[in-house]
């Protein structure tokens, strides 16, 4: 059976007006995993939002920061990134890395998922821009580097997803198409995109 190709939503570093609501929709409307990004927060922001949505959903949410708040909270995972680069934490859970180079791809079957970007030109950070030529990526899914565990970042909307039918990712991991101008509509639009590919 071919697996469609998944898509996750990450939070802006920001804590925003309604996200709370937002994020809501997102999961009501099928979101499957929120990675929560908010490298500037303290812990009882970060624990505030967290502790505000329906515990049915934690099981969805992935955290960025503040990775005690896994031990307490059942959450899906935490994710490994330069700021956080590791869990020392007791509890088993699915565990994953950013990735910036196709070199960082080779040593990622521990994880669960790993983002690799940017692979578009990003929308949410300016000068933020596309690191991998075409035949590199159709290079590195020919051996296996990209799979099913990599997940593609960096300018993922409704025009660039289509792109990455030409790889094998297993998945896109979206932020300014979501978060510029909050429409569940848009996200419901990239998702039904992603379960065609």
């Amino acid at each position: 059976m071919i697996q469609k190709m998944k898509l996750i939503v990450i939070t802006t570093p920001d804590f925003r007006e309604d996200e709370k609501k937002h994020i809501l929709s997102l999961f009501e409307n099928g979101l499957e995993m929120l990675h929560l990004r908010k490298p500037d927060s303290n812990k009882e922001e970060y624990e505030q939002l967290l502790r505000s949505i329906p515990s049915r959903f934690l099981d969805r949410i992935v955290l960025h920061e503040h990775f005690e708040l896994a031990e307490q909270l059942p959450v899906r995972g935490v994710h490994l990134n330069r700021r956080n680069h590791e869990y020392q934490g007791n509890r088993k859970m699915k565990i994953s890395k950013s990735c910036h180079s196709l070199d960082e791809l080779k040593s990622v079957s521990g994880y669960d998922h790993v983002f690799l970007s940017p692979i578009f030109d990003s929308i949410s950070k300016e000068g933020y821009n596309a690191a991998f030529p075409y035949e590199q990526l159709k290079a590195a899914s020919k051996e296996g580097l990209i799979n099913e565990k990599v997940f593609a970042l960096g300018g993922i909307c409704s025009t660039t997803l289509p792109k990455l039918n030409d790889y094998s990712f297993g998945g896109a991991a979206v932020l300014g198409a979501i978060w510029e101008n909050f429409d569940i509509e848009e996200f419901k639009k990239l998702q039904d995109i992603a379960h065609s590919l």
